[in-house]
């Protein structure tokens, strides 16, 4: 599908999404985004427009487990004492999040910095070894001077697209809303974050002594990172010890009732990891024919009592994550047992599974070929409709339609541009290759399974 495509069916469903999940509205943000994405005239890649996409839904949906905390509004919102309007949303904590404050867990102090006419303000501060989430406020006579600033463009490419906040060099998958908003004639720039952190630096940076969390606030200018301000946060002993390691019950992590699905030879249960805010469930999952697996259906663990602890889920991107090399998998779940005593009997439960593999296929695409021309790949086809050779470069014509699944190649080399038809029912890319009769055409992708059967594995019994 064309980059204008893509982009139109993330803003109506990213838009969908705000409004129907979401406890708080960010409508500003939604209207400068999906301004912006009219405006531009973009003509990349499908693999770079699906992929850009892709990155916004997965930082959009990635909240959608924020749900109402009754009670958190006493505790998220005032910092030292001071309460801000209630139009000024603060981050609302999920589950996980919530379930944690209402055992003890801290939200960590309030930081402030001040420097080149930038007020910058990190408050309701929580982190586990997993998890991160934070509300950062910008204020101060430059913020105030950029607002007023005529330069719509500068503006959003500065406060939307170019201000950034890193962990050191630490690895982030989330979101983060950010928003513009005048409270008392005075300006924020609210950025609200909730990332999952990388466990391994997380690790390395709690075993250190007088752990401290170092935070980055910077912004691009002419292709460099300037950095506006750094802040360090020290890690208290609540935040450093702060996890349990939950074996499986001996004998009880059976294999069975998995139904009659027809890639997946087993699946089970290795361990889990309580954190304050989440539990990680390791799988072991053993597929067919190259598959590996991308999400368990409605996934959710279950106790005695019928209660369920949700897997953190954005419904579009896979909800496991492989770790590389090997037939093990993560899936976390909100909230945690590291408040609680274990439950007597408990269950990962889930209604089916999807898995993909990669698969590769090379064709002789041949200049005297009458075209149009089939080319069967996986369970799909591409349709070439015309191939001419013109200055310098090969061009292929084919439709409109879900090209992002097939990567092509011609003699090892990618496309240089791609050329949307005025009718938008085909596309041109073009090959800087050498003129000749025929040529090497390398077609790779995914093939994706999906398998709907109803799931049960025993993790806890207690005998």
């Amino acid at each position: 599908m064309s980059e204008d495509r893509v982009w139109k069916e993330w803003g109506r469903s990213a838009k969908q999404a705000v409004r129907e999940q979401y406890p708080f509205q960010l409508h500003q943000l939604e209207t400068e985004v999906l301004k912006k994405i009219k405006t531009q005239n973009r003509r990349r890649g499908w693999k770079i427009a699906s992929w850009t996409a892709g990155v916004a839904v997965c930082a959009t949906f990635f909240l959608q487990v924020v749900q109402p905390f009754s009670g958190a509004e006493s505790i998220f919102g005032v910092t030292g004492g001071q309460r801000y309007p209630e139009q000024f949303e603060w981050t609302t904590p999920d589950k996980g999040f919530s379930h944690a404050l209402k055992n003890g867990y801290p939200i960590l102090p309030e930081i402030k910095v001040e420097k080149d006419g930038f007020t910058f303000q990190l408050k309701d501060l929580m982190v586990d070894q997993r998890r991160i989430t934070y509300t950062l406020l910008v204020s101060g006579e430059k913020l105030e001077a950029i607002v007023k600033d005529n330069d719509e463009d500068k503006k959003f490419a500065l406060l939307y697209g170019g201000l950034d906040v890193s962990l050191g060099d630490m690895s982030l998958s989330g979101g983060a809303s950010k928003d513009l908003q005048l409270i008392k004639g005075t300006y924020y720039f609210v950025i609200k974050a909730n990332y999952l952190l990388e466990s391994q630096k997380m690790q390395e940076l709690v075993n250190q002594p007088n752990p401290v969390l170092p935070i980055t606030i910077q912004r691009q200018n002419k292709e460099v990172n300037e950095v506006l301000a750094e802040m360090r946060v020290p890690l208290p002993k609540a935040v450093v010890a702060a996890e349990k390691v939950i074996q499986p019950t001996e004998g009880s992590n059976t294999e069975s009732r998995l139904g009659a699905e027809e890639i997946l030879n087993s699946l089970s249960v290795n361990q889990m990891v309580a954190a304050p805010t989440m539990m990680q469930v390791e799988l072991e999952a053993k597929l067919k024919n190259g598959f590996e697996l991308k999400r368990l259906q409605n996934a959710r663990l279950v106790d005695e009592k019928g209660n369920e602890y949700s897997a953190m889920d954005d419904t579009l991107n896979p909800n496991v994550k492989q770790i590389l090399g090997t037939d093990k998998y993560t899936i976390k779940f909100i909230p945690s047992f590291y408040h609680s005593d274990l439950p007597e009997r408990l269950e990962l439960r889930f209604d089916g599974i999807v898995a993909n593999r990669k698969i590769g296929d090379s064709h002789v695409l041949s200049m005297k070929d009458k075209y149009p021309r089939d080319i069967s790949f996986g369970k799909r086809t591409l349709h070439i409709q015309k191939v001419y050779y013109e200055n310098d470069k090969l061009f292929i014509v084919i439709p409109n339609k879900e090209p992002e699944e097939i990567t092509l190649r011609i003699d090892g080399q990618n496309y240089n541009e791609l050329i949307v038809a005025d009718t938008r029912e085909t596309v041109t890319l073009d090959f800087p290759v050498k003129k000749k009769d025929s040529y090497d055409l390398l077609l790779s992708g995914l093939d994706r399974e999906e398998s709907i059967f109803e799931g049960i594995i025993p993790i806890l019994s207690k005998k």
